[in-house]
């Protein structure tokens, strides 16, 4: 295939590569999904002695282009957040989306990469929202989800997200996926500012179900697991609760351990009344081979709640 004859001729030749080339070169296999894990390593290889080189743009791309790949190296992310931290203020909405997004996605942990987060939020507060602004829609959801996904708590800066998302109203364009990354992100915040992103996705989120997503339920999932688990459960339409759990019925052959997971915990902290509803008892009909299947991959806390709400059916899940 012609990117692996790229990788072939490429890697001899990587030394002599500039940070644009080094961070173009991975960018191109990752928007094409194309895996090449030795290429990879040694782009890693020749970019950690000459990071210091790397404009914003070049480190958010580069380990977006790992995390897209879910291609995991430790030390290139640590030393892309050293030389990120001093230069953040260079960094537009969308870099610092990759940037917070990637090393959230590949959970990276160091000291360096914890201090990114801190560095992202302080100039998105420190610019009083200017960043946030200039962001695209997609960005705010991404920076939102990576500072939950990171289990970096900043209610002011979350706050900051929801007036940004909530002044664009109407106007705002997500997809399923960015829906449910703010959901997630949001399902916990009591501030006002939650209930007028609530709001926005019950109107929208339904209106971009798109059948040709491959991963449709993930984004179901997330906001499933949000709407029921989260403080804004009193908030929900029925009808739009309705439509989500037989969209969750319909796309299950997609389901991942996640979603199962997310899809019945959610609804095991709600069972009241379960027993009357027929929807809920075919939803859990339906998950129950695959809860089977994935609950070996469970904690113990999901697994026994959900088994107990299995129990409680009369569905005992085995």
């Amino acid at each position: 295939m012609l990117f692996d004859e790229v990788a072939r001729a490429a890697i001899p030749i990587l030394g002599t590569f500039n940070s644009q080339d080094l961070a173009n070169t991975v960018n191109a296999f990752a928007k094409m999904d194309h895996q090449h894990p030795m290429l990879f390593d040694e782009v890693a290889r020749a970019a950690i002695p000459m990071i210091g080189t790397f404009k914003s743009q070049e480190l958010a791309n580069t380990v977006n282009a790992f995390a897209k790949m879910d291609h995991h190296h430790r030390m290139l992310f640590e030393e892309v957040a050293r030389a990120a931290i001093p230069i953040i203020d260079t960094f537009n909405s969308q870099n610092i989306a990759n940037l917070v997004s990637a090393i959230a996605k590949m959970r990276q942990d160091s000291e360096s990469c914890r201090a990114v987060y801190s560095v992202v939020a302080d100039r998105i507060k420190m610019t009083d929202r200017h960043c946030l602004h200039e962001a695209s829609d997609i960005s705010l959801s991404a920076i939102a989800y990576a500072f939950l996904k990171a289990g970096y708590v900043d209610d002011e800066l979350l706050e900051l997200i929801g007036i940004e998302v909530s002044c664009r109203g109407a106007e705002l364009s997500l997809d399923t996926q960015g829906w449910g990354h703010l959901a997630v992100a949001f399902k916990n915040c009591m501030s006002p500012v939650a209930d007028k992103v609530f709001e926005l996705l019950f109107r929208s989120f339904l209106e971009q179900v798109d059948n040709s997503d491959e991963r449709l339920l993930e984004s179901i999932a997330d906001v499933y697991n949000a709407v029921l688990v989260g403080e804004h459960f009193n908030d929900v339409p029925p009808e739009f609760l309705t439509k989500l759990t037989e969209l969750a019925i319909e796309y299950s052959s997609q389901a991942r351990m996640e979603d199962v997971r997310d899809i019945l915990i959610g609804r095991a902290t709600r069972r009241v009344d379960m027993r009357s509803d027929p929807l809920q008892l075919e939803l859990y009909t339906k998950y129950k081979p695959l809860f089977e299947r994935y609950r070996k991959d469970m904690s113990p806390y999901f697994r026994d709640s959900i088994n107990e709400t299995y129990e409680y059916l009369g569905l005992l899940a085995g």
